[in-house]
């Protein structure tokens, strides 16, 4: 497991420091001794950290007399900008930054057993057996996506905690609409962007007989790749926010967005259970009114969807059958308008 350092270690603080300063700037230009003044350092230090926030992917421009601006930075995720970038109060305890990992899940079920606490957020730049529902391989390359898991220890019964995979999704969708772009839900796992597929959700438990002992959510939400970039199987059946809203984004900001949404989420899942989230998902629900081919233990059967009710369930009549039925668990193997 590779912890990911944006800059050398014994630079960490002073780089965080000095990038908060040039961050809050804007690109305007603020002299050296300004910084120093605010850091409380010397102009050499200033002109060392500057070296190290280059040495780091920062692109900041230094004029005599004018001083500096940062002009570019780096799109990773650490620690330091995405705390400066959360709303107060939310209940992230701990954040791991990896460059690389198999799994963000498979890391932050590891941690759950060694005891890291509820509210730990493990993202990484890149995965190299990242997983799906069923054990379908997730695209993982470097510098494009979110790759993040989130661990729970949820004061649940064991029976609820299943729910907090439709919860998350909420939560990711309300973050997708916050950045401005329009997004659907589909039954159980998947966000959708119009017709294509942009991310999907992997909720893991861990429980005994007194109960839930922590649940791990992992989030793969596709944010800056192109066309290109998908493998050709992929191609036409998924999309990326890039793609839909024909801009870049910033991964940190729309982690943030989505760790804010969930804080405030998840608390309403505590106090009302999924009828308190069911609304949000309601308004968003991709396979209302369509033909499903739904996979249940095994079993194919074609029908329709009647979307989902307030227990998190699949309303579904099967073809000649005269009953609805609610389905908590299962697959949609194929859909049709």
């Amino acid at each position: 497991m590779r912890i990911f350092q944006r800059m050398p270690r014994h630079g960490v603080e002073m780089g965080e420091r000095l990038r908060r300063i040039l961050t809050e700037r804007q690109g305007r230009f603020v002299s050296g001794e300004e910084i120093a003044g605010s850091l409380g350092v010397t102009r050499a230090a200033v002109w060392k950290g500057i070296r190290t926030l280059r040495g780091a992917g920062y692109a900041i421009e230094g004029a005599r007399g004018a001083g500096y601006r940062m002009t570019d930075r780096p799109d990773r995720i650490d620690e330091g900008e995405l705390r400066e970038a959360l709303r107060p109060g939310l209940p992230w305890t701990d954040v791991v930054c990896l460059a690389v990992t198999d799994s963000t899940n498979r890391v932050a079920m590891e941690m759950a057993e060694n005891g890291a606490p509820h509210g730990t957020v493990v993202v990484a730049d890149e995965q190299t057996a990242g997983r799906g529902r069923m054990g379908r391989r997730w695209e993982s390359p470097p510098g494009k996506n979110l790759y993040v898991s989130l661990l729970l220890r949820p004061p649940v019964p064991t029976v609820e905690a299943p729910r907090l995979s439709l919860v998350a999704g909420v939560a990711l969708a309300d973050a997708v609409e916050e950045m401005g772009v329009s997004p659907s839900l589909k039954w159980p796992n998947d966000l959708y962007l119009g017709e294509r597929k942009a991310a999907g959700i992997l909720a893991e438990m861990a429980s005994d007989p007194d109960g839930v002992r922590h649940v791990v959510i992992g989030v793969g939400l596709n944010v800056n790749m192109e066309e290109a970039d998908f493998p050709p199987v992929l191609r036409g059946g998924a999309t990326s926010l890039r793609i839909r809203a024909g801009r870049t984004f910033r991964r940190v900001d729309v982690l943030a967005r989505m760790l804010d949404a969930f804080g405030t989420r998840y608390g309403e899942f505590l106090e009302g259970g999924f009828h308190a989230i069911h609304p949000g998902w309601d308004r968003r629900d991709f396979l209302r009114g369509m033909r499903v081919l739904v996979r249940v233990r095994g079993a194919d059967a074609w029908g329709v969807a009647y979307g989902v009710d307030p227990e998190g369930a699949l309303r579904f009549r099967r073809d000649g059958g005269a009953v609805e039925e609610r389905l908590h668990s299962g697959e949609i193997v194929a859909f049709r308008r």
